[in-house]
């Protein structure tokens, strides 16, 4: 009859056979490794026992991996499929625009829109999102040409700047709203953020304010910018911000606010203080928004900076005039040292810190 050996030599016996197990599986894998190599440098297409056979499965699953894997493939296929749609409905609607009557243009774009703005819901159901997201930009072009479609038939005696400036207000709160009826579609929300930039500066040029009042509208416009990315997650029609509340949104909020510096600088050079004055405040205004986004945004140490470089040349801008020459670099470094006694406030943000230090 066999006895149980004590514990302990039972123990070191089976520590002894899991190292010898584990010695014999480090060289089968060592030898698998070698195999796959050799396979795939030599690209024999049989093996002369089976061991390489064995091998060589994992390759040729590798192969069919990669061949199938093509959503990049698919996406690039869809991209190209939504572009020619979109040529051929700017071919349809310029091109061919004259050989239908009113009514007929107008059927024909209002059911083609309609139809690519509803095929998007029944895709997401099929789990097609792809898809659903070209066919949706493709809807939202038509959105646009309907209404250059309205402009050049219903109202051709409105001045396009400001009918653009109205119509891209529109444009933006529709395809808003059509992103919150889609959540899980990205194009309308980006459409939205994008055709949002362009009425205020539209409605500027179209009312003839000169660069003041277009400086006024990019500096609104960065600040509604601005507005979006800290607080965007709250708006239930742009759910589908993440890559809208990110980069691109910064990016936007920062050409508008440099477009606005650009406005409102060169007024600073003006030859009296009342002249100044008003590029002072949009300056002054341009200041405020950097600094806030950096109290906000701890990354957001460039836009103190540039808050506070603004900020000095609003203030210095209508004294200038008043004094002597050199006086103004002089009274520049004086307005810069309160901000950089800032930088050593501990009670500030650090972005804040860091921008006007």
């Amino acid at each position: 009859m066999n006895m149980p050996l004590p514990p302990a030599e039972e123990l070191a016996l089976i520590d002894r056979e899991l190292a010898q197990l584990d010695a014999r599986r480090g060289y089968l894998l060592a030898r698998r490794a070698w195999l796959l190599r050799f396979a795939m440098a030599s690209g024999a297409r049989s093996g002369a026992h089976s061991g390489t056979a064995a091998g060589r499965v994992p390759v040729v699953q590798t192969v069919r991996t990669a061949e199938a894997s093509g959503p990049g493939a698919q996406n690039v296929l869809l991209t190209l499929g939504a572009v020619l749609l979109a040529v051929a409905a700017l071919a349809f609607t310029l091109v061919s625009w004259g050989s239908l009557g009113i009514g007929g243009r107008s059927a024909v774009l209002g059911a083609v829109s309609a139809a690519a703005l509803g095929a998007p819901a029944l895709l997401l159901r099929r789990g097609l999102r792809s898809t659903a997201e070209s066919v949706a930009a493709v809807g939202l072009l038509l959105t646009v040409l309907d209404a250059y479609a309205l402009h050049a038939v219903a109202l051709p005696g409105t001045g396009g700047t400001a009918y653009a400036a109205g119509a891209s207000a529109v444009l933006a709160v529709v395809w808003a709203a059509y992103g919150a009826l889609l959540p899980r579609l990205a194009v309308p929300a980006a459409g939205a953020v994008l055709a949002a930039q362009l009425p205020l500066p539209l409605a500027a040029l179209a009312s003839a304010e000169g660069p003041m009042g277009l400086g006024w509208a990019l500096l609104a416009t960065a600040a509604l910018d601005c507005a979006l990315a800290v607080f965007g997650g709250s708006a239930a029609a742009l759910r589908a911000r993440a890559a809208w509340t990110g980069p691109a949104v910064w990016v936007l909020a920062a050409v508008c606010g440099a477009g606005a510096l650009l406005c409102g600088l060169p007024g600073l050079a003006a030859g009296t203080a009342a002249a100044a004055a008003d590029p002072a405040l949009l300056v002054g205004g341009c200041a405020v928004l950097g600094v806030a986004v950096a109290w906000r945004v701890p990354a957001a140490s460039g836009a103190a900076l540039a808050g506070g470089l603004a900020a000095v040349a609003a203030l210095a801008g209508p004294a200038r005039p008043e004094l002597a020459p050199g006086w103004p670099v002089v009274l520049c470094l004086l307005l810069a040292l309160p901000l950089l006694g800032a930088a050593g406030v501990a009670a500030l943000p650090g972005a804040v810190r860091r921008g006007l230090g």
